[in-house]
């Protein structure tokens, strides 16, 4: 029940010394100023090592790294040994260096430490014999040991539904469903999480738009949704949802209604595929254009 806070029931009408009423005056000002005022519902991050991220190298990660440090955050980046750092040239992050599937990797990032966020973006490729699911065995028992409060993953967009009900192909929808035993085991152990689920993530790479955006993404919570975002636009949400109580213990399906047309491209390659993943179909052509995408701010 919400409190409702009144001069006459913080204190009784009565005669009172005008020292005491001006003290009952603060009192009440703090009181209502505290219950009332409109701050960012945000987690502190003054008490905590700052946010730990889990494939910081990468095009999400480094981005996400770089913006996490111009809010001031402070930032670790687990690496491999091998692993291009050239993303993070020049950023005050601190490095630990391990492979994520092995479980003294997850000690040696988080063993005496107390971080606030943990944002895991690994990236597998079909058949290379990594598990999103083997990754969070080492890494969720020690967010919960830890304190983490928050851990922040990008889901598979169908992994929760049979086979004959997910659009992917074989391969995919194998990725999709290691990503979905990985979910299950960081909301079972109780460490507050956000999921934000996906189903197509365009363009790859290679497109001369990749590092482009809409501004037009959403995250919403009907999970039948099968949504599609540009990466620029998957990376803001994430931003907005690190340390925000409204993204909390939530499963979110990102999606961009105006990429309607690509989505349809994306699924009609999947439905050629049988065993192997391949960029381009002839049944299917090119890519359509992103004609409400724009490029990124200060570019040329």
């Amino acid at each position: 029940m919400s409190n409702v806070y009144t001069l006459s029931n913080i204190h009784p009408a009565s005669k009172v010394h005008p020292a005491r009423s001006a003290l009952w005056l603060a009192a009440l000002t703090a009181l209502l100023l505290g219950s009332l005022t409109l701050g960012p519902a945000a987690l502190s991050a003054t008490q905590d090592d700052g946010v730990l991220i889990l494939g910081g190298t990468g095009h999400s990660g480094s981005y996400v790294a770089r913006r996490l440090i111009e809010r001031g955050e402070k930032v670790t980046v687990l690496v491999r040994p091998t692993s291009d750092r050239s993303r993070l040239a020049g950023l005050p992050v601190t490095y630990v260096v391990g492979d994520a599937m092995d479980p003294a990797a997850a000690r040696a990032a988080m063993e005496g430490k107390r971080f606030g966020v943990v944002f895991e973006t690994l990236q597998f490729g079909p058949g290379d014999g990594q598990s999103w699911a083997k990754v969070y065995e080492n890494f969720v028992p020690w967010a919960k040991r830890t304190g983490v409060r928050q851990f922040i993953t990008m889901g598979g967009g169908c992994g929760d539904r049979a086979a004959k009900d997910c659009p992917l192909s074989p391969p995919l929808y194998g990725f999709t469903v290691d990503m979905t035993r990985a979910e299950h085991i960081l909301r079972d152990s109780g460490v507050p999480y956000t999921i934000i689920r996906i189903g197509a993530l365009v363009p790859n790479p290679r497109h001369p738009k990749f590092d482009w955006s809409t501004g037009q993404s959403v995250l919403t919570k009907d999970l039948a949704k099968f949504g599609g975002v540009m990466r620029a636009d998957l990376n803001e949400q994430i931003l907005g949802c690190v340390r925000a109580k409204r993204c909390l213990n939530e499963i979110f399906v990102i999606d961009d209604p105006t990429l309607k047309p690509q989505v349809d491209h994306f699924l009609c390659k999947r439905r050629q595929e049988t065993d192997t993943v391949r960029g381009y179909w002839p049944q299917c052509g090119d890519m359509p254009d992103f004609t409400a995408a724009h490029p990124p701010k200060g570019s040329p």
